[in-house]
């Protein structure tokens, strides 16, 4: 499988409608977690718009704001929102108590991968049909780097097998699985790769808005 300007906005397209239809369906409370392939659709578009600035000089000026627009959602709106969006959605008290208390990680994940997108000027490459973003200058300390991953899939994942609402297990094994691709056969493009798998899989949200809340056993 390749990927491209065409898998992206096509990817966008079809998230988009579906989501749209989402939050129709959804209940007032449960808005935030139906907002999610809107939100996917919309970075879809930024990373498409990288792919024209790479064969297209009249996008090659779009293709630095489009790089931190894409990384800011991949890299920090992402860890943020995930457990605040799930919490929401929770009836369980003892469940939701433990979602609550992923978003202060995911605060802080988000908050520290917004520093070293601004700072150190990331560059989107081309790779194998994939695209590679790398940082300018590298994080000094790999600990932080191991606590910030730890931190992402903490508040990325993980909600999604606390939360009783049926049909997310479902959702975080779809996740968990396009992870697991991604690091396997796409190495060199992680992010781009599972986001791409994560933006496709939240049509599950559909499904999991039009279930009734209840425990999904």
């Amino acid at each position: 499988m390749c990927f491209s300007a065409t898998a992206s906005f096509s990817a966008s397209g079809v998230i988009g409608a579906i989501g749209a239809g989402t939050i129709r369906k959804a209940d007032p409370a449960d808005r935030l977690f139906a907002i999610i392939p809107i939100l996917f659709a919309f970075q879809q578009v930024f990373e498409g718009i990288i792919w024209l600035g790479f064969s297209m000089p009249a996008f090659e000026h779009l293709r630095t704001i489009a790089t931190m627009v894409f990384l800011i959602f991949a890299w920090a709106i992402w860890p943020a929102y995930i457990p605040f969006a799930i919490a929401s959605l929770e009836t369980d008290e003892k469940r939701k108590g433990i979602l609550n208390s992923l978003r202060i990680p995911g605060l802080i994940a988000g908050i520290g991968a917004i520093i070293p997108i601004f700072i150190s000027g990331p560059q989107p490459h081309i790779m194998d049909f994939h695209i590679d973003y790398s940082l300018q200058s590298n994080i000094p300390n790999q600990t932080i780097l191991l606590a910030y991953n730890a931190m992402y899939l903490l508040c990325t994942l993980v909600p999604m097998f606390i939360s009783s609402r049926k049909g997310m297990t479902a959702y975080g094994l779809a996740n968990l699985l396009g992870l697991i691709i991604a690091g396997i056969f796409y190495q060199s493009s992680v992010p781009s790769t599972w986001c791409f798998f994560s933006a496709i899989f939240s049509i599950m949200i559909f499904r999991i808005i039009n279930h009734s809340p209840a425990t999904d056993q």
